[in-house]
């Protein structure tokens, strides 16, 4: 197991943290998920994690099984939060391009799309619902296999096919993997006998240069109703602008991308293998939206590159959150997710379009029963005589009529059990949102008067501090109050006996007369008086 630390520029040369060799194999296994145990527990956040691995390996594949133990562990709910329902998709990705989903064989040349924001996506892979980690690890080891003989990972490494990566090619995968919106590991067991040394070298510089790059991952947040919406307004705009220009093969190809795009988010938007009337009963029992979508993409060659995508699929109406709030699982506060109103117009429109896709099958299938009839008829007319009396012919359109009425009286028996079914859903859905809105009304309430406390208790708290201020104030003016009336008193005091003792002067008896007549304060008596003592 080789670690590049990073390159030397002027040598063109590989640091390596330490050389492990063919028998420390599991070793290097053991750390590598024992560094990447907290990554995978922020899968159940929105964010994605690619773990790309090289290298040879003749025995049954350990790690990724492994790797699925500890996403089940790391990234759901504990088991007393509620049911939780898991699906896992297997895709073979050969070094030639195509694209082969294990769980059905025949589909082939499936086609992988960077869709945003959701990211790297396999169009129309076949999903199955697995109970736990052991369920889905059997499922891995029974569908894994394939031949191939190059390594792509090296070659993106190595830098040997820029400008060449075609969407959805292999290279293109693994140069999305390495730098896309996704925490992203690398695992290389390298063999100098089985490849180039300078691709190697190539490789370890290139994967060293990786190393040192920061890039900013961020959760994958989306409302697929609004998403939808916005995805369906553009195909408004781009058909508009086909109907005024020129048909063109641009056009065209983005208008069929759209449209690709467009069916990826409406497949995302529901629980997969389901169909929308049974979406809406399954909400009614009370299962939860969130899903955890395992996209295990393994080659199982000895020199292919395993690439698990391990990503989160929130079921299509998760709320945008803003810049100062914290995303909580939705899967890990069981309380919270009873409280959430659903959607009860989004789920009538689902029910409405259930029914009338099961009118159009009906009426088809009316057709297709008429047209047989038909066919059968003008087979026994063939063999009848031409002169056929008039009571035969009545006959046969009274048997037409009356095939006519019997199938479509067993499709509004049908139309109307759907109906049934569809509003007893829609009842349950309705007082499931009646219910969280009055909890959500609760809580708002509850929250309010709790403000409304804090903001009494804080007033109150100001108003008493004020008025100790104002009482501490009230009583320092006081004592200087009194102090200041003690020396008044006491300069009065001097000031009567400093006239007592000026009295007996005879040649200042005029002048000391002059000096009682004016109207003095105390002290101002007393300065004048001093200053003439002093005078003497």
């Amino acid at each position: 197991q080789k670690t590049p630390l990073g390159p030397c520029p002027q040598e063109q040369c590989v640091t390596f943290d330490r050389v492990l060799g063919s028998d420390a194999a599991q070793e290097a296994e053991q750390e590598l998920l024992a560094r990447v145990q907290s990554t995978l527990g922020l899968v159940g956040q929105g964010y994605s994690v690619a773990l790309l691995l090289r290298g040879r390996d003749t025995e049954a594949p350990r790690l990724v099984p492994q790797l699925l133990q500890m996403l089940f562990e790391e990234a759901l709910p504990p088991r007393g939060s509620g049911p939780v329902l898991s699906t896992l998709s297997l895709v073979q990705l050969s070094p030639s391009g195509k694209t082969l989903d294990l769980l059905s064989p025949g589909t082939e040349n499936l086609s992988v799309l960077d869709v945003a924001p959701l990211g790297l996506v396999v169009e129309d892979a076949t999903e199955v619902e697995v109970s736990d980690s052991r369920a889905a690890s059997e499922l891995y080891l029974q569908a894994s296999g394939g031949e191939g003989r190059d390594c792509p990972l090296l070659q993106v490494l190595a830098g040997k096919v820029v400008g060449e990566e075609v969407e959805g090619s292999l290279p293109w995968i693994v140069s999305w993997l390495l730098e896309g919106n996704n925490y992203s590991g690398l695992l290389l067991r390298l063999d100098p006998q089985g490849s180039s040394l300078n691709l190697l070298h190539a490789a370890l510089l290139g994967a060293a240069g990786r190393r040192m790059q920061v890039k900013e991952v961020r959760p994958t947040l989306w409302d697929a109703v609004e998403e939808a919406q916005a995805r369906r307004a553009g195909l408004k705009s781009l058909r508009s602008g086909l109907l005024e220009d020129t048909l063109t093969d641009g056009g065209l190809s983005q208008l069929g991308r759209a449209l690709r795009e467009l069916q990826v988010v409406k497949a995302w938007s529901r629980p997969p293998g389901s169909r929308m009337l049974k979406g809406v009963k399954a909400e009614a029992m009370g299962l939860p939206e969130p899903l955890v979508c395992l996209l295990i993409q393994p080659l199982g060659s000895p020199n292919d590159v395993c690439l698990p995508l391990l990503s989160l699929q929130m079921a299509g109406r998760i709320a945008s959150l803003g810049p100062g709030l914290h995303l909580k699982h939705p899967l890990r506060d069981s309380e919270e997710q009873a409280q959430q109103a659903p959607d009860v117009a989004l789920q009538f429109f689902l029910a409405q379009a259930q029914r009338q896709r099961l009118r159009e099958q009906h009426q088809i299938w009316i057709q297709e029963e008429l047209k047989h009839l038909e066919q059968e008829e003008e087979k026994v007319a063939g063999d009848q005589v031409k002169d056929l009396v008039a009571e035969e012919e009545v006959r046969r359109r009274w048997h037409r009529k009356q095939t006519v009425l019997r199938l479509q009286l067993e499709a509004l028996r049908a139309e109307r059990d759907a109906a049934e079914q569809d509003l007893v859903a829609l009842y349950d859905l309705h007082v499931q949102a009646a219910r969280a809105q009055t909890c959500h009304v609760l809580q708002v309430f509850q929250a309010w008067r709790r403000l409304c406390k804090e903001q009494t208790m804080t007033t109150e708290h100001h108003h008493c501090s004020l008025l100790a201020g104002v009482l501490q104030d009230t009583i320092d003016l006081a004592t200087e109050n009194q102090e200041l009336r003690a020396q008044n008193q006491q300069l009065r005091q001097g000031a009567k006996w400093a006239g007592v003792m000026l009295d007996p002067c005879p040649g200042k008896k005029s002048d000391q007369e002059s000096f009682r007549s004016r109207s003095w304060d105390p002290i101002t008596k007393l300065t004048l008086i001093m200053d003439n003592q002093y005078h003497h």
